[in-house]
């Protein structure tokens, strides 16, 4: 077509509304890697395939005359779509969104990276949002810019939806004497809950849950808040990192908190306070090494788990 620079353009140009990680190759000659391929694109009335660009460049792939005309008629640059907009062509195609359901999950079902910080307040609750934040985890959606905060009591039960959740560092600073649980989104289909709860009046513990995470997502989300705990270290009072849910993360309380030997199956790797407890026991299998303050404790890998 004497046009398909402008259509490439207008491929470009469309609001993402669905992203993929990784890449597919070529479907035609298998020959080259597709990166993103399997995301979707939207300028308000189409929907279409990122891959698409790669097959009418390389290819010369036919479109749909209707389509075409709706790029001419704009001079092949896609309008900008409404966050509402992008919110109902999200939920038409699939469904609810997933941070319309609650935060629950069975203790010890499903993996989790647990931080033991210095007891919060909103000026340590906003400093962690940042820092998350910076590390590719967001609060808001990146779509919708909707906030997910759920709600539970001391006794647990189903998790209610905070509809107006005011200074967002507020909240996180005082759970109550139950938790928070806040959505934290890595992409716009890809997120892991935050739970924060008291534990005295010292101690603050922050559980991400990496549960429905798969390869390499969840080693993303890892990395991301081992990056933020890096920044949290000095008032971090100790950590578990535990991606196969080996054990429920309140076992490590004593362990943490007390320094008392761990009773639960040795997860990934645990961090404990060196400057409090001289002695630690019930991590004769496991490889030591010193993480500033922290004691880090590792599985082995002859054990057939990371390092």
């Amino acid at each position: 077509m004497d046009d398909e620079s402008g259509i490439l353009a207008y491929l470009s140009s469309g609001t993402e509304i669905f992203s993929a990680m990784g890449a597919e190759r070529d479907v035609v000659t298998g020959d080259e890697w597709i990166p993103g391929a399997g995301s979707l694109v939207t300028d308000g009335t189409w929907m279409w395939p990122i891959e698409l660009h790669h097959y009418v460049k390389r290819y010369h792939a036919e479109l749909p005359e209707d389509f075409l005309a709706t790029m001419r008629s704009t001079r092949y640059t896609a309008p900008a779509v409404s966050r509402d907009r992008v919110e109902e062509i999200v939920r038409d195609v699939f469904g609810g969104l997933p941070f319309a359901t609650g935060a629950g999950g069975k203790e010890g079902a499903d993996g989790f990276f647990s931080w033991y910080l210095s007891y919060l307040t909103s000026q340590s609750s906003s400093r962690l949002l940042e820092s998350l934040e910076a590390a590719g985890l967001k609060a808001r959606h990146p779509l919708t810019g909707d906030i997910s905060l759920f709600r539970t009591g001391k006794d647990g039960g189903d998790a209610r939806l905070v509809r107006d959740s005011g200074d967002l560092a507020d909240v996180l600073a005082d759970p109550g004497h139950g938790e928070v649980a806040l959505h934290l989104w890595f992409a716009s289909d890809t997120f892991t809950i935050l739970r924060v709860r008291r534990l005295d009046d010292e101690t603050t513990v922050v559980v991400h849950e990496l549960s429905d995470l798969q390869e390499p997502e969840r080693e993303q989300v890892v990395a991301a808040l081992v990056q933020t705990l890096d920044q949290l270290r000095d008032s971090c009072r100790g950590f578990v990192l535990d991606r196969a849910g080996l054990s429920p993360h309140v076992a490590w309380d004593s362990v943490i908190c007390e320094g008392a030997s761990p009773t639960a199956p040795l997860p990934d790797s645990v961090a404990v306070d060196a400057t409090r407890f001289a002695q630690l026991s019930g991590f004769d299998t496991m490889t030591r090494t010193t993480y500033g303050h922290l004691a880090v404790f590792s599985r082995r890998s002859t054990e057939g788990a990371r390092p």
